[in-house]
């Protein structure tokens, strides 16, 4: 709702897919109007990125098929470093940074080995970001503190949101869900882009405030739920040439 922002992240890294559990319902995600006004939904943004009817935001999303992995993290062997570049948005304060997935909710300690802060909101269209990690990562996600130390709506500190949507709460004060998804809130919806740039490319958009009331007019509701705030392109580059593979063949190949 407040900004848009495109980062590349170069990860140099055996890249896939992986699944925590096995893959189960259809995750739901409630979409509402972008307070940000006509021409500001998540649709026009991809639209204007990749062209008008590459990806559908309703459908497209990592979840929104049967089969699809939920909860979602990245799996490598080989991660080394980060290449981060901002080329569109506005200051604000929302962090976003990255963590190492173990299953269980992490505890951030800004240490540079299993965690680190990626993108401080300050930074000006055309910043870069250069992430040196420490170890190989086997697991890993992103998440974003909303409104920085301030906190937000529904979200006071320290409470963050995740890509691994298991780690955040259910519905605005964490207490129950009032809308599905019901066993933890969708805050990035993530899209699989290889075809339209670089294999093993994806797409993260962020719901910088919390997702669980119903969302609505500004003024009515607590949230608009337009998963623009913030919005991430990840480009994976494997250790070896990738290889065409097929969404089922790398499930296959990863799912535990």
């Amino acid at each position: 709702m407040r900004r848009v922002c495109l980062c590349l992240f170069v990860l140099f890294i055996t890249a896939s897919l992986c699944v925590v559990s096995p893959a189960a319902a259809v995750v739901t995600v409630v979409f509402g109007s972008s307070w940000d006004g006509p021409g500001s939904s998540l649709q026009a943004i991809l639209d204007g990125l990749y062209g008008a009817g590459q990806i559908n935001v309703v459908t497209d999303y990592l979840g929104a098929r049967p089969g699809d992995p939920d909860p979602w993290f990245w799996i490598d062997n080989q991660l080394s470093a980060l290449l981060i570049k901002e080329v569109a948005g506005n200051a604000n304060r929302n962090l976003v940074g990255w963590y190492e997935e173990t299953g269980s909710a992490p505890v951030l300690l800004n240490d540079g080995a299993h965690d680190g802060v990626v993108f401080d909101g300050p930074a000006a269209a055309g910043a870069t970001r250069m992430v040196v990690f420490t170890h190989p990562m086997t697991r890993f996600g992103f998440y974003m503190n909303p409104n920085g130390p301030l906190g937000a709506v529904n979200a006071p500190e320290p409470e963050k949101f995740y890509t691994n949507r298991l780690f955040n709460d259910r519905g605005p004060d964490g207490s129950t869900a009032l809308h599905a998804p019901w066993n933890g809130d969708v805050q990035a919806l993530v899209f699989d882009i290889s075809r339209l740039t670089k294999p093993n490319t994806f797409l993260v958009c962020w719901e910088d405030i919390d997702s669980g009331p119903v969302p609505g007019a500004y003024g009515s509701s607590q949230t608009d739920n337009d998963f623009q705030d913030l919005v991430m392109e990840v480009t994976a580059l494997g250790a070896t040439p990738a290889q065409p593979m097929t969404f089922g063949a790398l499930k296959a190949k990863y799912a535990r």
